[in-house]
């Protein structure tokens, strides 16, 4: 078969488990999962906007003055004013340092800030991205791509994670001679750890690595063809 079935099967006599935490009943412990590969339709892009300079008051003028232009751009390709949001800027004092470390002479002064932009439509993405990244003092341009209906499709995924840990479950109990008789506990794949640790087992026991990752910035300029969207879960089932 092409994929492990991640199931750990736990009896109430079974060692190195804290009894006392256990069920009072045979059972297994299933995972099941779905995924799916969808096509992107939003986006969410965040910028860091940076300037060094010796005077503090040139660096300030500097952010504000990348920070308009990248308000230009947006405005340029319809971004609403709504989807924009801008932090507080910071601003720091640089410093020389000698062999021992003491704070000498001011070196200048480090001002920034970030922008984060919500994207409702990428058929203008990449030239967006070309514009926003051509901007003096603009750094660190990351992008998530995710979708509209998500929770529609997760509550899908999540219809047939569920199924394929019953399906599993069942495998497994026949396989031993017997059958499965009641859904005793459930638990999203991403506690597993926490959902092993109610029953007292540790984590060494745990054969199964189910963790959901959430879609992760990178700097990308172009829309990908698709996403990849999973869900998980954990079942505890009595058997007979």
């Amino acid at each position: 078969m092409n994929k492990i079935f991640g199931i750990v099967f736990f009896l109430l006599l079974c060692q190195s488990v804290s009894g006392a935490n256990l069920p009072d009943f045979p059972f297994v412990v299933s995972v099941g999962s779905s995924e799916q590969d969808v096509k992107p339709n939003i986006a969410t892009i965040q910028l860091g906007v940076m300037a060094f300079e010796k005077d503090s008051d040139l660096a300030l003028k500097t952010v504000n003055l990348a920070s308009t232009s990248v308000i230009g751009v947006l405005k340029k390709y319809g971004v609403p004013v709504g989807n924009v949001e801008a932090s507080d800027i910071e601003k720091s004092t640089k410093r020389k340092r000698d062999s021992d470390y003491n704070t000498l002479d001011v070196l200048g002064y480090e001002v920034s800030r970030s922008i984060t932009v919500k994207l409702e439509n990428l058929s203008k993405y990449s030239e967006l991205m070309s514009d926003l990244v051509a901007i003096n003092n603009v750094s660190g341009a990351r992008t998530a791509f995710d979708i509209s209906n998500r929770k529609e499709i997760e509550a899908k995924l999540m219809e047939t994670a569920s199924k394929d840990a019953r399906d599993k479950a069942e495998k497994m109990a026949i396989s031993l001679g017997t059958k499965i008789q009641s859904v005793y506990a459930i638990s999203q794949a991403s506690n597993f750890s926490e959902f092993f640790a109610t029953f007292g087992a540790r984590s060494e026991q745990i054969m199964a690595d189910m963790a959901y990752r959430e879609g992760s910035y990178n700097t990308v300029m172009f829309v990908p063809k698709s996403i990849n969207v999973k869900q998980g879960v954990n079942v505890v089932f009595r058997i007979k």
